[in-house]
């Protein structure tokens, strides 16, 4: 099977599982849609939210599906479900252990997204990160807050509390560790829009590949902090030119070598995956 994360773009937008109405707007809007059946679906409306999302991922709808928890009955038949339908990626909600990630890859082979949303999850963070099946991680402040009992996930200013930060930090760290896509979590401060756009900048900056959306109006602001600028990507493509091969060179009045190197191959990809290869 092709890499389903090859040219991931930087906006992922959830979608509620029983809204098939807007399966096709949210994959046209972002760069990919993650349609939910677990917490943007209610109890009554899970069965027909499932068999929409399986008639949508049939017809070649290029998504990713949120299972309900994959230690449910339900989980679980959502799951066997998704993969005769041939979903490619799944995002695995409050991820807590490897076992739980060792059960869902006997039910399919789609490229999961493990995410730590508790505190049994962060600390199993390796070894979830570890396990062959799992593609990406990404991770949830909100429901970590309330396992841990926290009253609020950021502090007055808009950055996040410590032990968020924490999560995040260390997210990023073993994900490079394991070779696995790291991807930010949702901004849930819709009315405060500097909020999601100092989230975005961070998470560009600190090396996160994409950031999940829970709304439309957040995919342009997710979209312009993971692009780099235009300067950065032309000096990019220049050191790249001149370096050849590799090793040690004096660019621009600058001694650069594989580590900067890298770098500038990272900003180049970024940018690609930022305009889908438009320029």
């Amino acid at each position: 099977m092709t890499d389903p994360f090859a040219d991931l773009g930087p906006a992922l937008l959830f979608c509620p599982g029983d809204r098939p109405e807007r399966f096709s707007k949210a994959a046209d809007a972002a760069d990919l849609a993650v349609l939910d059946l677990e917490d943007g679906v209610s109890a009554p409306n899970k069965v027909a939210a499932r068999d929409a999302v399986c008639a949508f991922v049939a017809k070649g709808g290029r998504v990713a599906v949120r299972p309900n928890l994959p230690t449910t009955e339900r989980g679980r038949a959502d799951i066997v479900a998704l993969a005769h339908a041939g979903a490619h990626i799944l995002l695995l909600p409050k991820t807590e252990s490897v076992d739980e990630i060792a059960e869902v890859a006997k039910l399919t082979d789609a490229a999961l997204i493990a995410s730590i949303e508790t505190a049994r999850g962060a600390l199993a963070l390796d070894a979830i990160c570890a396990h062959p099946a799992v593609a990406a991680v990404s991770w949830g402040p909100y429901d970590l807050a309330a396992d841990v009992g926290a009253l609020a996930v950021r502090d007055a200013a808009g950055a996040l509390l410590s032990p968020f930060a924490h999560v995040r930090d260390r997210l990023l760290l073993v994900a490079a560790a394991m070779g696995k896509i790291a991807v930010d979590t949702v901004t849930a401060e819709l009315r405060e829009p500097e909020v999601i756009r100092a989230d975005a900048a961070a998470g560009a900056m600190l090396g996160f590949r994409a950031k999940f959306a829970i709304h439309p109006s957040q995919v342009a602001p997710i979209r312009l902090a993971y692009a780099p600028p235009a300067d950065a990507v032309a000096r990019a493509g220049r050191m790249l030119d001149q370096a050849g091969q590799g090793g040690a060179v004096l660019f621009e009045g600058e001694m650069v070598d594989e580590p900067m190197l890298r770098r500038a191959r990272a900003i180049l990809a970024a940018h690609q995956a930022a305009t889908g290869g438009r320029g």
